[in-house]
């Protein structure tokens, strides 16, 4: 006996929602009148991580996509706290930081050239406490990190090089990255949600940021604050 194929699966389903729905409206009820349809809820409103940085239409090199490792070997976070932590020191410390990008953390925090961009926060795991995102603008390409604590561990759980000017923003506990038009290709959004060991792409078909309100406030909301350069606010040891 052959076995149901998933096309005969697919039939069948339809069949049986087909039936279901004729048994719900049968011919002696006629129209009823339930009141009126319900309000639909207000949509969640992205806040970007980088409100003020530019989009570039710059030549992008190949993406790397996303990546997830594992814990930075000899950095220490203190209480599990990566506001604690300078986000320079990570990637420095991260053997599998670009060796370009590791050259040109040599400029980072304070240099007239560092491409580094200022450290952001919030809460993408949904333990209460706020990851770490970077982004580094690069020559012909944007890459972003995401850092969660492990104990007194730093992991990366989240590398991906983008066309120049990619960016991200919280919409909710997601974080939605975005990648800006350039040459033939259209700006994109994807929405990474966490799944408990890596911020994983949703598919297209459910991913929220298709329908994200593209407003961008005057400033980021209360878990998504970023440190001005400069400063010695959290992510300054």
């Amino acid at each position: 006996m052959p076995l149901p194929t998933p096309a005969r699966h697919a039939r069948a389903a339809g069949y049986a929602l087909a039936v279901l729905a004729l048994a719900g409206c049968s011919a002696g009820e006629g129209v009823r009148d339930d009141g009126p349809a319900p309000t639909p809820s207000a949509s969640v409103t992205a806040s970007p991580l980088w409100p003020d940085h530019p989009g570039s239409v710059a030549p992008a090199k190949p993406g790397q996509g996303f990546h997830a490792r594992g814990p930075v070997p000899g950095v220490t976070v203190p209480d599990g706290d990566l506001t604690r932590i300078e986000g320079v020191r990570l990637l420095a410390a991260d053997p599998a930081t670009d060796r370009a990008v590791q050259s040109g953390l040599k400029e980072c925090p304070d240099g007239p050239s560092c491409r580094l961009r200022p450290p952001a926060y919030a809460d993408l795991t949904g333990d209460g406490k706020r990851e770490l995102v970077l982004a580094y603008d690069d020559l012909g390409r944007t890459i972003l990190w995401v850092y969660t604590a492990v104990g007194e561990q730093a992991h990366t759980v989240l590398e991906y090089a983008g066309r120049p000017g990619t960016s991200a923003a919280t919409l909710g506990s997601d974080l939605v990255v975005t990648e800006p038009a350039g040459g033939r290709n259209r700006e994109s959004d994807t929405t990474l949600r966490w799944n408990g060991s890596e911020l994983a792409p949703l598919p297209a078909a459910s991913d929220p940021a298709k329908g994200a309100s593209k407003a961008r406030p005057s400033r980021p909301s209360d878990d998504s604050l970023i440190q001005p350069a400069g400063t010695d606010g959290p992510g300054r040891d």
